[in-house]
């Protein structure tokens, strides 16, 4: 029979064993949409997600503190994305030097099919393993989100409710 530090390090090895097989898993550019890179599909995302309660869209400064991304990574992004017609800037009404960023027709379509692409990949996995262990699944992970950022885990769904223009939260990202 194994000692306590024994079987604390088996389940420990067997959490770093799976840990690292998630970054395996393929989430991104499973297919891309219409040959969108998948940090162009998170900038869509992440935009329509605060359009919802933003219409007018979003600062550059105010997007890439979303994304956690530098500014000249967003700025590079939102060029590609507005050339290929699914961004579009426009001046902030109350403040002329203002630019604000947000989705075109063109952009929301495209980003309807990648979350119709990415839900149509969830709705598998949950058919893989049953509708109660996806929904372990979900408590077990919100539960490590929450290990990790020091937070309680009934802090974090309140946290998730409050912010839902957070990419990783937000129901675009789903």
């Amino acid at each position: 029979m194994q000692g306590d530090n024994e079987h604390d390090r088996g389940t420990a090895h067997q959490l770093i064993r799976a840990f690292r097989q998630l970054k395996h898993i393929p989430f991104k550019n499973r297919n891309p949409i219409e040959n969108c890179t998948p940090s162009e599909t998170m900038t869509l995302f992440t935009i329509g997600g605060a359009m919802r309660s933003n219409p007018a869209g979003l600062k550059a400064s105010e997007l890439s503190s979303l994304m956690n991304v530098a500014s000249p990574t967003i700025t590079q992004t939102v060029n590609v994305l507005t050339a290929r017609g699914l961004l579009e800037r426009s001046a902030d009404p109350s403040d002329r030097r203002v630019v604000r960023i947000k989705l075109t027709e063109e952009g929301a379509r495209l980003t309807g099919l990648a979350r119709a692409a990415m839900h149509a990949r969830m709705n598998g996995l949950i058919e893989h393993l049953g509708e109660d262990r996806a929904a372990l699944l979900v408590e077990l992970l919100d539960d490590v989100f929450a290990f990790y950022h020091g937070e309680r885990p009934e802090e974090y769904s309140v946290w998730c409710k409050d912010n839902p223009s957070k990419p990783i939260h937000s129901e675009e990202g789903e």
